[in-house]
């Protein structure tokens, strides 16, 4: 078993977005990802599932080309193969998931 605290975990650098891999194994990543307001990351394509749960902060998520307003408390459900990108509209704290 493991607990992690992510308020001791956030980093944020107004360089570029902080990404820490919480866990690893074949089938399964979780990510911490931290970002400045205004920051983004760059669009891509998983082959997994994916999903997004905003922790603190404001900004959007762009699916296949469509645009979606998260807030705290929001989860995005991603199938695999469909391009994502997260903007940061405020200072943005995003665990994100990636599964089988």
């Amino acid at each position: 078993m493991q607990v992690i605290n992510l308020e001791d975990l956030k980093k944020f650098s107004t360089a570029e977005f902080i990404k820490k891999e919480l866990m690893v194994t074949d089938n399964f990543k979780l990510l911490l990802v931290c970002f400045e307001s205004g920051q983004k990351a760059p669009p891509c394509v998983m082959e997994r599932s994916t999903a997004f749960y905003i922790v603190e902060g404001q900004g959007k998520v762009l699916v296949s080309n469509q645009e979606h307003t998260v807030t705290s408390g929001s989860i995005v459900l991603i199938g695999p193969d469909l391009a994502r990108q997260i903007k940061a509209d405020t200072r943005l704290v995003v665990l994100a998931m990636q599964y089988e």
